[in-house]
């Protein structure tokens, strides 16, 4: 076993744990106690140890609305006595926006806090600094549902940038390096939906040229074009699937060739159920 198999195991364990326990913790304190502190013993934070892990840790005073005052973390990790994680946690099914702005100001007052962590105990959404150096971003790098961990697995892109805040591999610069990968990723992926959905004109006079008829008419992108656009990206995105899913020929035998043995046929609905979960992360 290795560091990232432990941690894919611990996280499923963990997530199938925190779900049967979600309606049991109704209040702050069982939030922390029970859903919180277990994903920070996960990542290797010692939570009896107030030199590591440290509870309602306060930033110093703070100009906010015409007064000082300090921010509070609900737990920070803490390194030579100075904050590096900050966990901001929330009631089951509250929006984590209100709890947002707090631990962006505890976050933005210290210099060392190299990651905020926002949960209710089921939801956590991972935040760093990628845009602008000391001031926490406005959204998430990472965020993961234990309840669908629970039911649908550790995705690998969670396991490959929460490897990275473990205690054993801490690395404030690989997170920072995932995170802008992470939020360039999800910007792509919501403007390639958003163009599936509804081609813009710059993609369709773009494609058009690319397969040689320029200069087309606004009026003709419109009643045309668009619409064999938005058909040829479904196509482009379903076929693929649908090609790998017929690799190695058909699993039941009844479409031709010979029939295939039972190790075959487990090893194909193995490669199906695979490719089916891949897509529906990624949906």
């Amino acid at each position: 076993m290795n560091a990232v198999s432990d941690l894919r195991t611990g996280l499923s364990d963990l997530a199938k744990r925190s779900v049967s326990l979600m309606k049991a913790c109704n209040n702050d304190g069982s939030i922390k106690l029970y859903l919180v502190l277990p994903m920070i013993g996960l990542l290797g934070y010692d939570s009896s140890d107030p030199l590591e892990v440290y509870p309602n840790h306060e930033s110093d005073l703070i100009e906010h609305d015409g007064e000082k005052r300090a921010f509070v973390a609900d737990f920070a990790i803490l390194n030579d006595g100075a904050p590096v994680i900050a966990f901001g946690a929330a009631r089951i099914g509250a929006e984590l926006k209100a709890k947002r702005d707090e631990i962006a100001r505890y976050f933005n007052a210290w210099p060392t806090a190299k990651l905020a962590v926002l949960t209710n105990g089921i939801l956590f959404e991972f935040y760093v600094d990628s845009i602008e150096p000391g001031t926490m971003d406005a959204e998430p790098f990472l965020a993961f549902d234990l309840q669908t961990i629970a039911q649908g697995g550790v995705p690998d892109d969670v396991i490959e940038t929460l490897i990275h805040a473990t205690k054993a591999s801490l690395d404030p610069d690989m997170i920072a390096e995932r995170a802008h990968i992470q939020l360039v990723r999800k910007r792509l992926r919501t403007a390639f939906v958003e163009e599936a959905q509804s081609p813009s004109d710059d993609l369709c006079r773009m494609m058009m040229t690319r397969i040689g008829f320029a200069g087309v008419r606004p009026e003709a992108i419109a009643r045309h074009y668009a619409p064999l656009v938005k058909t040829a990206l479904e196509e482009a995105l379903v076929l693929p699937v649908v090609q790998r899913l017929k690799v190695g020929g058909p699993s039941d035998g009844k479409s031709g060739g010979m029939k295939p043995h039972v190790g075959q046929k487990i090893a194909a609905a193995e490669r199906e159920l695979a490719i089916f979960n891949t897509v529906r992360r990624r949906l």
